[in-house]
């Protein structure tokens, strides 16, 4: 199914370009971008598809986000060709860099740590939960798009029915996002053998994530235009974007000091990272104006807004086997059977995120 739709695609987009076009315009376009990122959201929570992995070795494990929306400017650059009175190709490239205020993430751990000594074993329960701010937060967003539009209706003499379009197309569309924590705060408890309450801040580790995906989407919807006045045009659009392929990479990296004496530090590294496959579900709608300041150029303003679903369905993230994980678990002191399984591929349950977006564009448009 996914190989049909991207090879209609490209056999439509062959035909229409057979014919010889009639007229061009080309553009340019700043656009102010808001984004509550499902992107960012997914990669904050990647961890808790390590949830099954984690309690096999005896420990409980729940991330949970609280994200702030991205902000910034972007430009983009397009060409609209009309090939006939039928047919007209849209294609856009659009790239984007934004930035966020803090980040948080909260994350609750829960063991127990088994110890044996002889006949003897020792229990000792461990319960923390920390709370991270990402102070550093950057979003990267770009998008590739080709749509053929066929206007049904071209040659009919309503007027009101020639701007109507049906498109047919699609996109291929990318988000990374990179954030940054430089301390967190912490509560522990322990009890059992050995009973500790405490709390506390640490500014010895820097947790950075960085977490991309790329889409081929495939789209289908209908635009409209119609002059309301010599030099004057209105347009309206409705898209459906599905994913047919797609492709991610997650990094978790956590830099620490161990300190050893108040003069003797060692520095240690972690890493949690692989692929990530997942899917996307959305709709996209558009309102423009546009007004000819002469034959040639034209100015435009337009609003964009789309929300879509981001599932991750599969996932190659994991973690370092832990070693304690040999000693947990098991009255006898020692099972091998945690530690293999918590340094597999994540089990699930797999991040599933809304997406909203929001883009204000003012552009200048020249025809020939």
């Amino acid at each position: 199914m996914k190989k049909t739709l991207v090879l209609l695609i490209i056999c439509v987009h062959s035909i229409l370009h057979a014919e010889e076009a009639v007229g061009k315009r080309v553009y340019i376009k700043g656009t102010d971008i808001t984004v509550d990122s499902a992107t960012l959201k997914n990669g904050l929570a990647m961890q808790n598809s390590l949830v099954l992995n984690r309690y096999i070795g005896g420990t409980t494990y729940l991330a949970i986000p609280a994200t702030n929306r991205f902000k910034g400017k972007g430009i983009e650059i397009g060409l609209n060709s009309r090939h006939s009175g039928l047919l007209q190709t849209d294609f856009g490239i659009s790239f984007a860099t934004l930035f966020a205020d803090s980040n948080y993430l909260a994350e609750y751990t829960s063991s127990t740590l088994r110890l044996t000594s002889g006949t003897t074993t020792t229990a000792v329960n461990l319960e923390s939960l920390v709370s991270s701010e990402y102070t550093s937060n950057r979003l990267q967003t770009a998008n590739i798009k080709l749509v053929e539009n066929i206007f049904l209706f071209h040659d009919s003499s309503n007027n009101f029915l020639q701007g109507l379009a049906l498109r047919l197309g699609g996109e291929i569309y990318g988000n990374e996002v990179k954030v940054t924590s430089p301390y967190y705060l912490t509560s522990a408890v322990s009890s059992g053998a050995f009973s500790l309450t405490g709390s506390g801040f640490s500014a010895n580790t820097i947790d950075k994530i960085k977490y991309n995906e790329a889409y081929l989407n495939a789209v289908l919807g209908f635009g409209y235009t119609y002059k309301i006045a010599e030099g004057h045009n209105i347009s309206f659009g409705y898209e459906y974007l599905k994913s047919v392929e797609n492709g991610g990479n997650y990094e978790n990296k956590t830099r620490s000091l161990f300190v050893l004496t108040p003069t003797l530090s060692l520095p240690s590294e972690n890493k949690i990272k692989g692929k990530v496959n997942s899917e996307l579900i959305g709709n996209r709608i558009s309102i423009g104006y546009v007004f000819s300041v002469s034959e040639n150029v034209s100015l435009g303003l337009s609003y964009s807004q789309t929300e879509a679903t981001h599932r991750v369905v599969d996932s190659k993230v994991k973690e370092p086997g832990n070693i304690l994980t040999i000693l947990t678990g098991s009255s006898s002191g020692f099972n091998p059977l945690p530690f293999l399984l918590g340094s597999q591929p994540g089990f699930g349950p797999f991040p599933e995120s809304k997406d909203f977006r929001k883009q204000i564009g003012f552009e200048v448009i020249y025809k020939f």
